[in-house]
């Protein structure tokens, strides 16, 4: 069997995967990977679908959409996703009408207005009844004061990443939200919802977006503990490249379980038979 023997569609992972960013809050002035482009209009020539997926939301989604067709990427608006997205749609079947406390920029908040869903800033008398953790620069004590006090009167912690560090430039940059989260937990207890990779909620927004099944999915991926965990544990397949965070030496070491189907040297390296 082909790695893409029944897939339906495929979701790719940006960063370390079609392009190596320079700017950990987005991917303005990054640099594609050889092929990268021209491996998604391969696959989007199949008949397969095709998503864009980042952990990053620092600009808005089509912000994003509109970077990545800058640097050479034929996408429309609706083909990316990020944990943005994600967390709206969440938070608006599991929590209408409720309002939500951002700590993160206008990346984070973009899509929960889109939908209708009411913000309140930290300065704000009210307590919030969600309190959502994504990509900003900057954390006042005022910000942290406040999602700590919704936090304790009951709201849920939602985090759109909690992922330690993420791939810039072929190395490392520390995550943002998963640090913020971390002090969070430090004064409430409180565990954070992660709705980004690697979360299961995540690609079953994906496959719900894309109509599809997570089992006729395939989703590429540079970071075993990221992209290839999702798709392990909603059944989907799973390629791992070797451009960005994991190592061939890595994939080998994890257990079965864990293992991606494939281990390519880069996303231009996909088959499509």
């Amino acid at each position: 069997m082909s790695l893409l023997s029944d897939i339906d569609a495929v979701v790719f992972d940006v960063d370390g995967t079609l392009l190596h960013a320079n700017d950990p809050g987005g991917v303005r002035r990054a640099h594609p990977i050889a092929g990268a482009a021209e491996t998604v209009e391969r696959v989007r020539a199949s008949g397969r679908s095709v998503l864009f997926f980042t952990n990053g939301t620092g600009p808005t989604p089509a912000a994003y959409a509109a970077d990545l067709r800058s640097l050479g990427f034929s996408l429309d608006d609706d083909e990316f996703m990020n944990p943005a997205v994600v967390a709206a749609r969440w938070i608006a079947r599991l929590h209408p009408g409720k309002s939500v406390l951002v700590l993160g920029g206008p990346g984070v908040v973009a899509p929960l207005h889109d939908l209708g869903i009411e913000t309140i800033a930290a300065g704000e008398p009210a307590l919030a009844d969600v309190v959502l953790v994504g990509w900003g620069d900057a954390l006042t004590y005022g910000e942290l004061r406040a999602a700590c006090e919704s936090v304790w009167a009951g709201a849920p912690l939602l985090a759109t990443s909690t992922a330690p560090f993420f791939s810039v430039n072929g190395g490392r940059a520390p995550g943002w939200s998963g640090a913020v989260v971390a002090a969070i937990r430090q004064t409430t207890g409180a565990r954070a919802l992660t709705l980004g990779k690697p979360s299961p909620a995540a690609l079953r927004e994906m496959c719900r977006t894309l109509g599809v099944k997570p089992q006729r999915t395939l989703v590429v991926g540079d970071d075993l503990d990221l992209e290839i965990a999702m798709a392990r544990r909603v059944g989907a397949r799973a390629a791992l490249v070797l451009t960005g965070i994991s190592s061939e030496t890595d994939a080998k070491a994890v257990v079965a379980a864990r293992r991606p189907d494939a281990v390519l040297r880069s996303v231009a390296a996909l088959p499509l038979e």
